[in-house]
């Protein structure tokens, strides 16, 4: 496996950082950049990206979050052959009842792309240098939250529910100094959630082990 970090780093440091992402490897193989979780991702990048910046994992929530969505268009996608139960609209005409079968059927699509493209498109990108959580809301709005790795103080992980622990994934709280917003149950101050992420211990060791070597750089006065 390549180094995660350039050559100017300690060797016992790279050897700390390979390892996580080994055990992260060993349990998702995800090669692909569609996955929800892919451990250094082949031909992706984002805005902004430093020359030199190692994309290390590339998470979406886990796909069981999907579920519901998916289930209420399966759920309500025969509904047009009922038509006739309905008494307003068993009276149209034929052309226009087919019509409104096709809208029906058109605005069940499109509901469904929107929600699967929100999903694929809200993505939590760790680096060697900082953590990057990207939110789509509809596809017409979107809220990118960015911390560099030095002011991140804490790192929290919870799996709650029998779904999350069947599937082994939860949420990923990373905290900040600078960051107003507050989580609502603990009251501290947070950066961002990574939402419903697959292998949450896992990240939020590997997010330990850059903090802590980011740790030792600045008290080492080493640059990055």
């Amino acid at each position: 496996m390549p180094e995660v970090y350039s050559k100017n780093k300690k060797q016992g440091e790279v050897d700390s950082l390979t390892e996580c992402i080994k055990k992260i490897s060993a349990k998702k193989r995800e090669n692909s950049f569609t996955g929800s979780l892919v451990v250094r991702p082949d031909k992706f990048g984002f805005e902004e990206q430093n020359e030199g910046e190692e994309i290390l994992l590339l998470l979406r929530s886990h796909p069981v979050v999907n579920f519901g969505w998916m289930a209420l268009v399966f759920l309500v996608l025969p509904i047009p052959f009922f038509w006739g139960s309905f008494p307003l609209i068993s009276s149209l005409q034929p052309v226009t009842e087919m019509a409104l079968t096709l809208l029906y059927y058109l605005g069940l699509t499109v509901f469904a792309l929107i929600k699967y493209l929100t999903w694929f498109y809200s993505v939590f990108i760790v680096t060697d240098e900082r953590v990057i959580d990207v939110d789509f809301y509809g596809l017409l709005y979107k809220n990118v939250d960015i911390t560099q790795i030095k002011n991140i103080e804490e790192v929290n992980y919870s799996q709650m529910g029998i779904l999350a622990n069947a599937f082994n994934f939860g949420n990923v709280v990373v905290q900040t100094a600078s960051e107003q917003r507050t989580t609502e149950k603990s009251g501290r101050t947070a950066a961002f959630t990574f939402d419903s992420i697959p292998e949450p211990d896992s990240v939020a060791g590997l997010l330990s082990e850059l903090m802590q070597q980011e740790e030792q750089e600045q008290l080492e006065g080493r640059v990055r």
